[in-house]
């Protein structure tokens, strides 16, 4: 076709998009964009738009088709495919026009299309199709229809793809139509674990549209972000890239844990210190503090009145490590657990990414005392309590394993009425010593080691009212069981550049298993980090043998979260770790636990 009769199907669809036909414009570089020419059974395209980005991302190949709904999309830019690109996928085969639709023949049609490229030798994985306005008026509310259309293109791209398929909008008037269809869509995702279906008409309010279905220029723009965004949340995936990391040496010997009262060690807001600065060590010196033959600490960690956004890495002085203990943003308090080995002079050293003042509360130690407590684990960690939807005791009482001395516990904070922390202990000895900072929106959580009562249980209270969840990973007794190997802190994974083999992302659902301890291991200590998920989300720890409900760290959207992990693994010292939603996962050993 000429560029003449191009140009005029352009200023002929400008036109109707005016009148508000189509809600689209035409600012794409010719270049960059295929105009097709008549079809098969003579009708004109009506300004179909086909946009091939050929290089490769680490997330992988993506086929886009769809109607005219999808077509402002890649007539305002920066286009869908750009925005996908962006968020690391290709190469990219997009195609979208008026009038196309699920049947299988025509050039109108989807059928048509996956046939020709797959002849082609394009056959991408991930597949986003949008279709179902036109057919939704043809199905109108018979809900067979609706089934049996979708099923033929699910038919037509065939098995060993994933889907990706947002719900309609319609015209108020056509709501039975769009429900229909959208029904169908949502019926395919409970039923298929290939096929995920996005709720486009929860959002349709934020855009503006003149006719329900169809999006002005901006409301294009704005929806391809959002598109590449949740298209990216739902259909990420890691692969295994590589090998294990490496473990660190066990340089000491195993010990017991000894339960000791919280205390206040370092508070750089009221000591004189001042402050950490980007690049600077604070040595903190455990010697008066700890019992002799102390080979490492339980602590908390945290950061307060941050000038700028760090993170915190605790080690054995004299011992340096890639790995951070704390993560924390501007004007923002937070801590988290962790247990980190004593330097030869009894010491920790915390050094800092950014500026912010330092706090550090001893909670317990491990020593060679035969006289310590030793750890079980559980097979699987198991959720112990969780109040959402029944009352919020001021004390919430938590029955254990009976017989048990302490617990390991992980602790979570949920839809808080304002910030406040939670306080952890066995029943009938309060403390105002916090486990848990936490704040209003989404969950928070860190872990602990609970001394318990005489009666078996242990109690959690909260100065604000707030849900709570509690799941147990492992209970402490005298006698025989595991005894902690302190370690320098050392990754194990780090999906965003594939340490521990597992890469470019950790996805939605998806499992890793990685080494994280020597075969002899049965249990490991450990900061999980959740690192810019796309939605609010959690990671669960677990030994490789199964799958249970519990959490071992939450993070926001965009949130960069850590807690402490004492878990079981499974032969070969492996630790299988599970994310709610796409991000990345980082897991870095402070030690593990032996016979």
């Amino acid at each position: 076709m000429g560029t003449e009769r191009i140009m005029e199907r352009r200023r002929d669809l400008g036109r109707r998009l005016a009148h508000g036909f189509l809600a689209v414009t035409l600012l794409v570089p010719a270049a960059a964009v295929a105009i097709g020419a008549a079809s098969s059974d003579g009708v004109a395209e009506a300004a179909p738009v086909a946009i091939d980005i050929p290089a490769p991302g680490p997330l992988g190949a993506v086929t886009v088709f769809g109607d005219s709904v999808l077509l402002g999309s890649a007539l305002y830019g920066p286009t869908l495919p750009d925005r996908l690109a962006e968020r690391g996928w290709g190469p990219i085969r997009f195609r979208a026009g008026e009038g196309y639709n699920t049947r299988s023949t025509g050039d109108f049609s989807a059928g048509n299309w996956f046939r020709r490229w797959r002849a082609e030798g394009w056959d991408a994985p991930n597949v986003l199709v949008n279709l179902g306005a036109n057919d939704s008026g043809i199905c109108v509310t018979d809900f067979a229809c609706a089934r049996t259309s979708i099923q033929r293109v699910i038919d037509e791209i065939g098995p060993g793809h994933r889907i990706w398929w947002p719900q309609i909008t319609r015209f108020y008037t056509k709501f039975p139509e769009q429900e229909n269809w959208n029904r169908a869509l949502r019926q395919f995702a409970d039923e298929r674990s290939d096929f995920t279906t996005w709720d486009w008409p929860a959002e349709l309010s934020q855009y503006p549209s003149p006719d329900g279905t169809h999006l002005s220029p901006d409301g294009y723009r704005a929806r391809s972000v959002r598109m590449a965004e949740v298209f990216t949340r739902d259909m990420a995936r890691g692969t295994r890239v590589g090998g294990d990391a490496v473990l660190p040496s066990a340089g000491r010997s195993p010990s017991t844990f000894v339960s000791l009262p919280s205390t206040r060690i370092v508070d750089t807001r009221s000591d004189g210190s001042g402050p950490l600065a980007p690049g600077t060590t604070r040595r903190v010196d455990f010697a008066d503090a700890v019992p002799d033959g102390t080979t490492a600490v339980a602590l908390y960690l945290g950061s307060a009145r941050a000038t700028t956004n760090g993170f915190f890495t605790a080690t054995p002085c004299g011992e340096t490590s890639d790995a951070s203990t704390v993560n924390y943003r501007t004007s923002t308090p937070i801590g988290a657990p962790t247990i980190v080995a004593l330097g030869t002079g009894d010491d920790v050293c915390v050094s800092s990414s950014g500026a912010s003042d330092l706090v550090v509360d001893l909670q317990g130690a491990f020593t060679g005392s035969p006289d310590g407590l030793t750890l079980t684990p559980l097979g699987t960690p198991r959720r112990l309590v969780d109040t959402r939807g029944a009352a919020r005791p001021a004390e919430l009482v938590v029955a254990v394993p009976a017989g048990a001395s302490a617990v390991a516990v992980n602790l979570t904070a949920v839809r808080a009425s304002e910030n406040g922390f939670l306080s952890a202990y066995p029943c009938g000895t309060p403390t105002e010593a916090a486990n848990l900072n936490f704040r209003t929106g989404g969950a928070w959580a860190a872990s602990a080691i609970v001394q318990v009562s005489d009666d078996d249980t242990i109690c959690v209270r909260a100065n604000v009212s707030t849900d709570i969840a509690v799941d147990i990973t492992g209970t402490f007794g005298t006698g025989p069981g595991l005894r902690f190997v302190p370690v320098a802190p050392t990754r194990a994974i780090d999906t965003r550049d594939a340490t521990g083999g597992w890469g470019p992302i950790h996805g939605a659902g998806q499992t890793f298993d990685i080494r994280v301890a020597p075969p002899d291991a049965s249990a490991v200590t450990g900061t999980l980090t959740i690192v810019n998920p796309f939605d609010s989300s959690f990671v669960s720890a677990e030994p490789c043998a199964g799958s249970t409900a519990t959490s071992s760290a939450n993070a926001g959207q965009g949130a960069v979260i850590a807690n402490s992990v004492t878990v079981g693994v499974t032969g070969a010292g492996r630790l299988c770790l599970t994310a709610s939603t796409a991000g990345h996962t980082l897991f870095d050993t402070t030690g593990w636990w032996v016979p």
